[in-house]
């Protein structure tokens, strides 16, 4: 089914559908969750069971995932409109947090069951048949957790990725309640609050992760070794001198912009600027499938004064481990004009931040007797 979904979503092809595989993805998971559910609730009525009726429960709860999921995909795959001019793709990662939240919920709800277990113990009743339905229902629930799984490192999705750990966390609560069956009837130990506490401390780290990536999404991670490529690449170019300012936002799984300056020789035309900025543009967006923005900045054409900043601006750059660059400098009315880049590592807090300002101005008035005005660009390596 995997290859099936993939295929009607021309996955690994110029024409790649990652919505159309991720609302197959969510269809397919569920059906399989009601015909799961159907199946446990006839076995149920047949030989009476609570205990596969209450498994039945649960996966049809697991349909609630799989429609969050679909919805969230079809949402998110709306054109830009007015009100949102870059699209709707963070309302899939809104659809992940739904998900990732009911892991923890499961989580929470299992942990709570479990302690009362241990501080009240219960005789657990052997059921042949409740042991056979729910190994079944273990072994089926884990093929859905490696479908997911494989499927979601495909198509880097978020949402796919948190229907897996849902998966996973039925398979280990379910694979609890039939150990500890076998156990309490082979010795006559209660080992399933203990167990299940432990395995339910796995389902809420699992949940918290979820979240936690999931909100890093929404704010609008980008990946720093994203960003670090990008520079590396541009600065591969003829008459490229140097990049800075890269600025990089997410709005979706396929959405992200960047923005960034490149320095360029001061005596380059206007036209042979814009030519190799425009290529520049065309091939990381030909590349990693991103929105392109690139400012051009003259360096190299110094008056005397500008030459006696630079001058010592590259030497504080080397006495000084938290400064990384500077760029944008010139003169108006005596006053100095300058862009620092520092590492975002060293200088974290924003009481830092006007500390090296004010250590900078303070380093320009006493060697160069001049006032200046520092803007700090924080840089995240």
């Amino acid at each position: 089914m995997e290859k099936l979904i993939l295929k009607a979503g021309k996955y690994n092809t110029k024409d790649e559908n990652r919505t159309k595989i991720t609302m197959l993805s969510a269809i397919y998971g569920l059906m399989f969750n009601i015909l799961l559910a159907a199946f446990k609730v006839v076995l149920s009525i047949i030989t009476n069971s609570v205990s596969i009726l209450g498994d039945a429960i649960n996966n049809i709860t697991d349909c609630l995932s799989s429609v969050v999921t679909f919805v969230g995909a079809k949402l998110s795959h709306m054109p830009p409109d007015k009100e949102h001019p870059y699209g709707h793709g963070r309302i899939e990662y809104i659809s992940a947090l739904f998900v990732s939240v009911s892991v923890l919920f499961i989580g929470l709800q299992f942990m709570k069951v479990s302690f009362d277990r241990i501080r009240n113990p219960v005789p657990i009743e052997f059921d042949l048949v409740s042991i056979i339905i729910m190994t079944v229902s273990i072994l089926a629930k884990l093929y859905m957790t490696f479908f997911y799984s494989r499927v979601s490192k495909k198509i880097n999705s978020m949402p796919i990725d948190a229907q897996s750990k849902d998966s996973l966390s039925d398979v280990v609560i379910t694979s609890v309640v039939v150990a500890s069956m076998i156990v309490y009837n082979m010795f006559n130990v209660h080992i399933d609050g203990y167990v299940g506490f432990l395995v339910s401390l796995v389902v809420i780290h699992s949940g918290y992760e979820l979240i936690r990536d999931t909100f890093a999404e929404l704010i609008g991670k980008v990946p720093d070794e994203l960003i670090g490529d990008i520079e590396k690449k541009v600065l591969n170019y003829d008459n490229i001198l140097g990049v800075h300012d890269i600025i990089a936002v997410n709005f979706g799984p396929d959405k992200a912009y960047i923005n960034m300056d490149v320095e360029v020789p001061y005596n380059m035309s206007l036209v042979e600027a814009h030519n190799l900025v425009d290529k520049i543009e065309k091939d990381i967006e030909t590349e990693h499938d991103l929105n392109v923005s690139i400012h051009v900045d003259p360096v190299g054409s110094y008056n005397k004064e500008e030459r006696e900043v630079v001058n010592l601006m590259k030497k504080v750059v080397r006495e000084s481990d938290k400064l990384i660059s500077f760029h944008d400098i010139y003169l108006e009315d005596d006053l100095v004009h300058i862009d620092v880049v520092v590492d975002a590592q060293k200088i974290e807090k924003a009481e830092s931040v006007q500390d090296f300002k004010n250590y900078v101005e303070d380093t320009i008035e006493k060697e160069l007797g001049k006032k200046s005005e520092i803007t700090v660009d924080r840089y995240f390596k």
